[in-house]
Parts: structure tokens; sequence; C-alpha cells
């Protein structure tokens, strides 16, 4: 067995874990477990022994697993309340006849130096296209004979104290953490295939805490964006609206919970169910709205083909699908349970982002970075490769 990975998708409910390794090129899952989150709340550490333990448990778990043999990487999925996108643009004149590698670096390096936020740390940079003259995309420009070359890039940022909590945690449990993925980048990796990208879709995941979403036309991210609202407010909602216990308001969303009416409502039920929907529709069209107001911005409200992707554990709602079409006036599908060939783990959406990571790690990050070597992925020498592997 070799190149074995840890894959940690940090939540505010639980955190979900995988190990995964490879045998004769084949993709092996060694290990998996999910414990409730300790010591944080709302991407606040409030606990920082508590969360510590939490990774302890799951670690201990892993070693009794592999029987021997140790994780080599590990990779951390994260989703957070008070995620920062950026997208920036800068540019450069090309001194010599053609674009050379470090024109590439010099780049990279300024777009790092403008997406410094006081109080926020940068976990991820990502190409999205690079332009020659003004006016052509390329993939690889590298070779190519231009007066200027341009860099268009997202910067996502999470709150400085968070990341120093995440990252201390993982060294006082032995694990040297290779890469933080944003969730939204990863399981956009398995969730949406190119042609869905290509005709423009929304993605949205909605979390406990959070709501991220990204917006996809050809091939392309438009824009992400990250919403501190998610599953746990509906909850509160009908604990509040119902006047009940927020454990039963928990059940009740599970159970019996509907964003939309249908007529497999029993008439018995339908005053008490029509008041609970409405409870549940708000919320739901609240973060909606906000959603539609970024496709309004960029002219793009109405008008991708591809329609809206639904997935994380607060999209699971019953008739959600059909409150999203007549938000957006767009088709809407939750996301595929079938996602990669991982035996039984590929059944289950709730490791969508477990598999996005694992995914991402494989194809993109720079194994030779080493711990904390995190801020600023996918320049450098490695950057020609992720233009290659995106398109």
């Amino acid at each position: 067995m070799n190149d074995i990975r840890a894959i940690f998708d940090i939540g505010n409910e639980s955190i979900k874990a995988v190990v995964f390794g490879r045998d004769n090129d084949k993709d092996i899952i060694l290990a998996k477990q999910v414990e409730p989150v300790l010591g944080m709340r709302k991407g606040k550490m409030i606990d920082a022994e508590a969360f510590t333990n939490t990774l302890n448990k799951i670690t201990e778990q892993f070693i009794k697993k592999l029987w021997g043999d140790f994780i080599e990487k590990v990779y951390i999925g994260i989703s957070h309340p008070e995620m920062i996108t950026q997208r920036i643009i800068e540019g450069k004149r090309i001194m010599s006849d053609e674009v050379e590698i470090d024109d590439l670096e010099h780049l990279s390096r300024i777009v790092g130096d403008i997406a410094n936020v006081n109080n926020y740390e940068t976990i991820k940079i990502v190409p999205v296209s690079r332009i020659i003259d003004e006016e052509k995309k390329e993939k690889d420009p590298i070779g190519l004979k231009c007066k200027k070359l341009e860099l268009m890039a997202d910067v996502f940022l999470i709150p400085k104290n968070f990341y120093t909590g995440l990252i201390d945690a993982f060294d006082k449990i032995g694990l040297e953490v290779s890469d933080i993925i944003p969730n939204i980048l990863a399981a956009s990796e398995v969730a949406v295939d190119y042609d869905h990208k290509d005709l423009g879709t929304v993605v949205i995941d909605i979390g406990k805490n959070q709501s991220s979403y990204v917006i996809y036309e050809d091939g392309y991210p438009l824009g992400y964006g990250t919403l501190s609202i998610g599953g746990e407010e509906v909850t509160k909602d009908i604990s509040i609206g119902m006047q009940v216990d927020i454990k039963e308001a928990e059940n009740i969303k599970k159970t019996v919970g509907t964003a939309i009416i249908d007529s497999e409502t029993p008439m018995d039920l339908w005053l008490d169910i029509h008041f609970l929907s409405e409870i549940i529709s708000a919320r739901y069209e609240q973060i909606f709205l906000k959603i539609n107001k970024h496709l309004e911005n960029l002219e793009k409200d109405g008008r991708l083909p591809g329609g809206i992707l639904l997935i994380g554990g607060g999209a699971k709602i019953k008739n959600l699908d059909l409150l999203s079409k007549d938000s957006f006036k767009l088709a809407s599908f939750y996301g595929k349970d079938q996602i990669l060939n991982l035996g039984d783990l590929s059944n289950n959406i709730q490791f969508v982002n477990v598999i996005g990571c694992y995914y991402w790690s494989m194809k993109y990050t720079d194994d030779n970075r080493g711990g904390r070597g995190i801020k600023i992925w996918a320049f450098g020498k490695k950057i020609g490769d992720f233009f290659k592997n995106l398109f």
C-alpha cells in the first residue's frame, strides 16, 4: 500500500475523516470515522482542548485500523461561515520576446501580496484564467509571444485565529497538514461535470451554519460566495414558530419537513405541514435570494442552462429543488449519490466533501511543499500543470 492520505472534513456538527491508499493504481478506503465535533461553534474555536481531543480520538481509531501503515499526508476540507473570497486580476508587461516561467511566478507573488486581509489567513489562491494581450485566454502561455500577460485568480481566506487553532490542534496530535482546501472547491470537482460547468451551473452547498456556492459558465468559475446561514437557522425557526424544543424541531425538520406542499401530503396533516413548510421555505428563500443577487450582478439570473445543483446536509429537505426552481427560474437538482467508484462511500452524498478533497489532492496539490506551506497553491513551477489538469 502506498500514498496513504487522510482527509478531514471539518464541519460544525461533525468531523468526517477517511484514510485513502493506492494499490496497483486503484483507490482504496483504508479507514473512515465520523465524530461529533467538540470545542467548535459556528466556525469559532471555543475550546481548543476539546477540539484536539476529537481529532485525537479519530486518529487513534485510524492507527488501530491501519495495522502498521502510517499516514503520509493530511488534507483538511473546510467550510467556514466567515470565509472571504476575492477575485484578483493582475497583469505585467512581457519584456522578452515570449512568456517565461518567471513571468508567471512574478504575477503569483503580486496576487499573494494583494490578497492580504487584516486578521485573515489566505488558505488558497486558485488561478481562473491567464489572458495574453487583453483578449485571448490560454491554458499554458509559456513560450507564446505577447506584450502583456494577465492572471485572474480566486483567493480564499478564513479568520486567522481559526486557522491558527486548526493547525495547532493537528500539530498537537502529531499530524502535519499538507493542504487546506475550501469544500466548495473540492465538492465541485466531483459533484458537477464539465458539461454543466460549460453550460452554466450554480453549485450550492448548504451546511449547518453556512451556505457556500460557486457559479460556473464556459467551464470557468464566474464567482464564489459564502453566507452565514445554514440548516441550523431553519431548525431554530421551526422551534420558535411551532413552539417546540430545539431537538424536537430538528426531528420535525428531518422527518416531515418540506419546502413546498405537494399532493403526497395527507389531508388530515395539511394545515400543520403547510405552516411548517412556510417556516422552512422562508429561510431557504432568504439564501436563494442572496445568491440570485450575485447572479443579477453578473447578469446571469435565469440564464444558466445547467441550472442549480444542491448539495450538503442542509439541502436534504423534501422539495427544496422545487423551491429552488421557483426562486431561480432555473432547472434544479439534488447532488447525485453516485460520485466516484469508491464503494459504499460513493453512495453517500454526505461524504461529497471528503471525496472531493481526496480527488483535489490527487489531481492538483504539490506534495513537496510540506507542512505549513499551505498559503498559496498552484503557483511557481506547478502552475502550468494546474491549468493543463483544470480544463
